[in-house]
C-alpha cells in the first residue's frame, strides 16, 4: 500500500504546484510503515496511524524551519 502526500514549501509561490515536495507512506514486507522523501526513508512507525503522525510532524517542522530562516534573514 502506498499513499502519496504533498508537502508545500511556504516560502514558495502557491502557484508553483510543480515544485511540491512529495512524501510517501509505504508498507514494507515485514509490516513496518515508512515515510519516504525522494525514495529514501526519513521516518517510520509500526502502524499506519503512527506513520501518518510522523509525516504531519515533518510537515510542521518544515514550516517552522522556513519561518525561522525568514526571521533570521530579516534580522529580527
Amino acid at each position: 500500500m502506498r499513499r502519496h502526500y504533498m508537502m508545500k514549501d511556504p516560502s514558495r509561490n502557491p502557484s508553483d504546484d510543480e515544485q511540491v515536495e512529495r512524501l510517501t507512506i509505504n508498507r514494507t514486507a515485514t509490516g513496518y510503515w515508512t515515510v519516504q522523501r525522494e525514495g529514501k526513508d526519513v521516518a517510520g512507525s509500526m502502524t499506519l496511524r503512527g506513520a501518518e503522525a510522523e509525516r504531519e510532524l515533518m510537515v510542521r517542522l518544515g514550516r517552522r524551519s522556513v519561518r525561522r530562516t525568514a526571521v533570521r534573514a530579516a534580522g529580527l
